[in-house]
C-alpha cells in the first residue's frame, strides 16, 4: 500500500538512517492517534535501513503485557541474533541491556524499533531512556512509536528527552480528505466517485475506520458489521474507562457532556470529569467523535451492542434520571425511558406529557408505548385509569382490536367514578363501536347519576344524548334537542367541542335537514387539525361528510375527503384513513364512479379488517356490495356477503347499509323475495330506530322494485307513492328513484315527463349510473311511443354513461337493443369552445327535447334556441341532432366545484 502525506517522514528517516551509518547516534519519535499508519510508516522506515546496511531489532508492546518487567527488552534482544546469554535473561537490566546495543553498534549500524510504546512495561522504559541518553556517537537509530491521546500533547516518552539534541519528533497525522480520496481511489477504482469527501467525515482521516468504510462500501452501505465493529476494536485497544466511557456517550448521543457522561459511567466525581475531557479528545482525534458525537449512527450502534440488553435498560434508566434532574425537556427523557423499557413512579407525568404530544403528532404505536410505560410505573389508581383511557385511545387508532382489550378494566374504573366525563364519552363511543351495548348501558347509566350534581358533565352527556339519538337511538333515554350547530366555533364551557359538533351534526342528519347547512358542514370540515384529531374530531368529520351525502353533494365529499388525507402526518393512522376511505366509496358509488368505488371500499377493508370495525363494518361493506352488483362482479359480492353480521350491526343503523346492498344482490340474481324480505326489514329496522327522517337507505324504492320483478305493479306503485310523499323525497336522488319506479308502472304516455325530470335530478347530485338508468328507461319508452329519434338518441347517451360507469350488465342490456352507426366523438377543443348557454341548449337537445320545449325550460325565445343550435353544429361540425356528441351532458363542470379547487389549491386543513 502507497503511503499518503507520508513524504517529510520518509525524509527525515533518509537523513537519520545516513547520520547514524556515519557515527552520529540519533533518535526518532512518531506520535499520532491510534491506526493513523505508523505502524506502516515503521514498516517503511525499517526496509530503508536494511537497504542502508543496518541490523533491525524490533518489538511491538501490548497492554496485556504491560506488567510484564522487561518484556519489551526481551524482545528486542531475542530479535538480534547476536544477542548472546543476555537474550535469557528474565529481566535484563538497564545498564546491561544499553551495553549490549552499544557494543553491536560498533560491529554494525543498528535500527532499534519499538511500536506501540504507550504499553510498555515501566523496566523496559527506563532501558529505553537510558539508551536514548547515552546514543551519543554510537551507530544507533532507534524509532519510539507512541500513541498520543488527543494528537497534541507529547507522549510520556517524549517529555523524558525534551532538549535531547538528538531527539526528533514527528506527529503522524490522520489523513487530509484529498489523501482519503486517493486512498479511496487505490482501493475502489471508479467505485470511490463522489464518496471521499462522506468517507472522510465518517472516519477523520483515521486509516483503520476507512478500510472498514471501503470494505462496507461493497457491501452496500455502512454497517455495524464492518464499520461499527472497527470502531469498537479501535475502542478496545485502550484501557477499559475509555470503553465506558464512550458506552455512556452512545447513550446520552447529542445531549452529552462530560459532567452527564461522568455521571452515567459511574466515575469519580472530582477526576473523573477530566478523564472524560481527554478520552473524548482521544476519539475525536482518533476520527470515532466529530463535535462531541459518534461521528456515524452505526458506531454509536456498535458501541451500544456491546452492553447487554439488562445493562442497556439500567444505564437508560439511569440517562433519563439524569437529564431530568438537569431540566432536560420531556421528549430526551421519555426517549430513554422508552428504551429502557421501565419507569419509577417519578417518570409517570413525563411520559403523559410526551405520549400527548406524540398523538397529536400521529405518532400513536410510539404514544401507546409510552403510555402503557407511564400505567405500570404508575400507583395511583385514579391516575393509572386516566392513563390507561389515553392508551386505550393511542391504541384504537392503530388497532380497534386491540383497544378492545383494555375496555373491560375501563369499564370498572368508570363505573367506580375513576374517569372524568371526556373519558367516559370516549369510552362509550368505543364500546358501541365494538357492539358492547349492555356495558355501554352501565357506563352511561353511572354518567347520567354524575350529571345530576354536576352541570358540566350534564351538558356532556347531553351532547352524547344527542349523538346517540342518531348513531345508536337504542340508548337514548330523552329525545333530540333543538339544532344547534357549535361546529367546534363556539365550544360550550367545560365539555369537548367535537362532541358539541358531533351532536349537533347527528340531529341534522335525524331530522334530515343536511341540505340546509352545507356551508356550515364545511366549516366544520375545515376547523379539523392537520393531524392528532381526537375521537369526537373523527367522529365529527364521519358525521360531516356523511351530512353532505345525505345533501346529495358526493363531489364535495370526494374533495374533502382527498384534502384530509393529504393534511396527514407522522405515521398513518389506519382507523382514520379506513374511515375516510369508505366514505369515499360511498360518494364514488353516488355518482357512478363504480370502479373507485371498489378499490376505495376495498381499501377501507384492507386498512382495518372486517372484524376490526365492530357494528360499523355495515357500511363499507354495504357500498362494496352495491358496488359490485352494479359493476356485475356478482361474485365478489357473494363473497363478502358470506360474512356473518352480528346481532349488534344488524340491529344498528350501519346495518341499513348492509340490508340494503344484499337486498340488490338478490334483485340482480333474479331472487326476488329474498331481496324484498331484506328492504322490508330495513323498512322495520328504520322504523324501531326512528331513522325515518335521516332517509338512510330508500328501502321503500327498493321494495317497489322487488315487487316489480315479482310482477306485482299494486303494491310497487304504493310503496313509490309512500316515498315520494315523504318530505325527504322532495329532491335529490331519492326522488329520482322514485319516480323511475313510478315511471315503470305508469302509463306509456307519462313515462317520459317521470323520466325526464329523474334525469334533471340524477345530474344535480352527479349520479352518473342512474342517469344511465332512466336514460334507458326514457329510451325505451320513446320507443314503445314510436318516437325512434329520440329513442336511438336518449339510448346512445346511456350507453356511454354506462360505459363510463363500468356498469357492465346495463352495458350489456344497452348494447343488446338496436345498434345504431355512433357519431364521431368531437375534438376535444371544439368542445371546450362551446358557451354555458350553448351547452345547456346542446345537452337538452341530445335528450329530445324540441326547440319550443327547450325554449320553455331555458325561459328564452325559439329563435334563440336556433341561433345557439346553430353555432353548436358549427363549432362541433355536425349537421343534425343525432349527430350530437352524447356525452355532452357530462363535461359540464359545477361553478361550485370550480370555486371549491380554487381555494383548495391555496389552502390548506387548520
Amino acid at each position: 500500500m502507497n503511503l499518503f502525506e507520508r513524504e517529510e517522514h520518509e525524509a527525515l528517516a533518509a537523513q537519520l538512517i545516513a547520520e547514524t551509518a556515519a557515527g552520529r547516534g540519533q533518535v526518532l519519535l512518531l506520535e499520532g492517534a491510534a491506526a493513523t499508519g505508523r505502524t506502516a510508516l515503521l514498516r517503511q522506515v525499517a526496509g530503508m535501513a536494511e537497504r542502508a546496511g543496518l541490523q533491525v531489532v524490533s518489538a511491538t508492546c501490548s497492554p496485556v503485557e504491560r506488567e510484564l518487567a522487561g518484556g519489551v527488552l526481551s524482545q528486542l534482544l531475542h530479535s538480534d541474533p547476536d544477542a548472546g546469554d543476555l537474550a535469557d535473561h528474565a529481566v535484563p537490566g538497564y545498564h546491561e541491556f544499553c551495553r549490549q546495543i552499544l557494543r553491536r553498534a560498533g560491529e554494525t549500524a543498528l535500527l532499534v524499533t519499538v511500536d506501540d510504546a504507550q504499553h510498555a512495561d515501566r523496566e523496559s522504559l527506563r532501558s529505553l531512556h537510558y539508551l536514548a541518553r547515552r546514543l551519543g556517537a554510537a551507530r544507533v537509530l532507534l524509532v519510539v512509536i507512541t500513541e498520543v491521546a488527543d494528537g497534541v500533547s507529547p507522549s510520556p516518552f517524549a517529555t523524558e528527552l525534551l532538549g535531547e539534541t538528538h531527539l526528533h519528533r514527528l506527529a503522524v497525522d490522520p489523513l487530509s480528505a484529498k489523501a482519503t480520496d486517493q486512498l479511496l481511489a487505490e482501493w475502489l477504482g471508479d467505485g470511490s466517485a463522489g464518496i471521499a469527501e462522506e468517507y472522510h467525515r465518517f472516519s477523520g482521516g483515521n486509516l483503520a475506520l476507512l478500510a472498514a468504510l471501503a470494505e462496507d462500501h461493497r457491501r452496500g452501505e455502512v454497517s455495524e458489521r464492518g464499520y461499527g465493529a472497527a470502531v469498537v476494536r479501535l475502542l478496545q485497544r485502550t484501557d477499559w474507562s475509555a470503553l465506558r466511557i464512550a458506552r455512556a456517550l452512545a447513550v446520552l448521543g447529542a445531549r452529552s457532556r462530560p459532567d452527564r457522561v461522568t455521571r452515567l459511567a459511574g466515575l469519580d466525581r472530582d477526576t473523573g470529569e477530566r478523564e472524560v475531557e481527554r478520552a473524548m479528545a482521544a476519539m475525536t482525534a482518533s476520527g470515532l467523535l466529530r463535535e462531541g458525537r459518534f461521528a456515524h449512527p452505526a458506531g454509536r450502534a456498535a458501541v451500544l451492542a456491546t452492553v447487554t440488553g439488562t445493562e442497556r435498560a439500567t444505564l437508560n434508566q439511569r440517562a433519563a434520571r439524569l437529564l431530568h434532574d438537569v431540566g432536560e425537556e420531556a421528549v430526551a427523557v421519555a426517549c430513554h425511558l422508552d428504551q429502557a423499557g421501565r419507569a419509577e413512579p417519578w417518570a409517570v407525568p413525563v411520559l403523559v406529557e410526551v405520549a400527548d404530544q406524540e398523538l397529536l403528532a400521529e405518532r400513536n404505536e410510539r404514544a401507546a408505548r409510552l403510555l402503557e410505560l407511564a400505567w405500570e410505573s404508575s400507583r395511583q389508581p385514579v391516575k393509572k385509569a386516566a392513563i390507561l383511557a389515553k392508551l386505550s385511545g393511542a391504541q384504537w387508532r392503530r388497532s380497534p382490536a386491540a383497544a378492545a382489550r383494555n375496555l373491560t378494566s375501563l369499564v370498572a374504573s368508570a363505573t367506580a367514578g375513576d374517569l372524568d366525563a371526556g373519558a367516559t364519552t370516549e369510552l362509550v363511543h368505543r364500546l358501541l363501536w365494538h357492539g358492547r351495548a349492555d356495558e355501554a348501558t352501565v357506563v352511561l347509566d353511572r354518567l347520567r347519576k354524575t350529571a345530576a350534581a354536576e352541570p358540566d358533565v350534564a351538558a356532556e352527556l347531553g351532547h352524547l344524548e344527542s349523538w346517540l339519538g342518531f348513531t345508536h337511538p337504542r340508548l337514548v333515554r330523552r329525545g333530540p334537542r333543538a339544532v344547534r350547530f357549535p361546529v367546534a366555533d363556539a365550544p360550550v364551557t367545560g365539555t369537548d367541542p367535537w362532541l358539541a359538533s358531533a351532536a349537533s351534526l347527528s340531529e341534522l342528519l335525524l331530522r334530515g335537514q343536511a341540505g340546509a347547512h352545507v356551508g356550515r358542514i364545511e366549516q366544520t370540515l375545515h376547523n379539523l387539525q392537520p393531524r392528532g384529531n381526537s375521537c369526537w374530531a373523527q367522529e365529527t368529520a364521519s358525521l360531516a361528510l356523511l351530512a353532505l351525502l345525505s345533501a346529495d353533494r358526493p363531489d364535495l365529499v370526494l374533495e374533502w375527503c382527498s384534502l384530509l388525507s393529504m393534511a396527514d402526518g407522522g405515521e398513518r393512522s389506519p382507523v382514520w384513513h379506513a374511515r375516510l376511505a369508505a366514505l369515499r366509496a360511498e360518494a364514488l358509488l353516488r355518482r357512478g364512479e363504480l370502479g373507485g368505488a371498489l378499490r376505495a371500499a376495498r381499501e377501507a377493508l384492507t386498512l382495518v379488517p372486517v372484524h376490526a370495525w365492530g357494528v360499523a363494518a355495515g357500511f363499507p361493506l354495504g357500498t362494496l356490495v352495491g358496488a359490485a352488483v352494479r359493476a356485475g362482479a356478482l361474485d365478489e359480492a357473494a363473497r363478502y356477503l358470506a360474512f356473518a353480521p352480528s346481532e349488534q350491526m344488524s340491529s344498528s343503523r350501519y346495518g341499513l347499509y348492509y340490508l340494503y346492498a344484499r337486498g340488490h344482490y338478490h334483485l340482480a340474481a333474479q331472487r326476488g323475495y329474498a331481496g324484498l324480505a331484506d328492504f322490508l326489514a330495513c323498512g322495520e329496522a328504520v322504523k324501531a330506530l326512528g331513522l325515518e327522517a335521516a332517509a338512510t337507505v330508500p328501502w321503500r324504492v327498493g321494495a317497489a322494485e322487488a315487487w316489480l320483478q315479482q310482477g306485482n305493479e299494486d303494491r310497487a306503485r304504493r310503496l313509490v307513492r309512500d316515498q315520494l310523499a315523504r318530505s325527504d323525497a322532495a329532491g335529490g336522488s331519492n326522488r329520482g328513484r322514485s319516480l323511475r319506479v313510478l315511471a315503470a308502472v305508469g302509463t306509456p304516455e307519462r313515462r317520459p315527463q317521470l323520466l325526464l325530470e329523474a334525469v334533471e335530478l340524477f345530474e344535480e347530485c352527479w349520479d352518473q349510473f342512474e342517469q344511465a338508468q332512466v336514460l334507458a328507461d326514457l329510451g325505451c319508452a320513446y320507443s314503445v311511443l314510436g318516437d325512434s329519434r329520440r329513442a336511438r338518441t336518449t339510448l346512445r347517451r346511456a350507453r356511454h354513461l354506462a360505459a363510463l360507469c363500468e356498469a357492465v350488465p346495463l352495458c350489456e342490456t344497452l348494447v343488446a337493443m338496436q345498434e345504431q352507426p355512433a357519431a364521431p366523438a368531437p375534438r376535444g377543443e371544439d368542445a371546450r369552445s362551446l358557451t354555458e348557454s350553448e351547452r345547456r341548449v346542446a345537452h337538452l337537445a341530445v335528450l329530445g327535447y324540441t326547440n319550443r320545449e327547450i325554449a320553455a325550460k331555458l325561459c328564452v325565445t325559439s329563435s334563440t334556441v336556433e341561433q345557439h343550435l346553430t353555432r353548436v353544429f358549427r363549432k362541433l361540425d355536425v349537421k343534425r341532432r343525432k349527430d350530437l356528441p352524447a356525452d355532452l351532458g357530462t363535461t359540464a363542470v359545477r361553478p361550485r366545484t370550480r370555486r371549491f379547487q380554487r381555494a383548495a389549491a391555496g389552502r390548506s386543513v387548520s
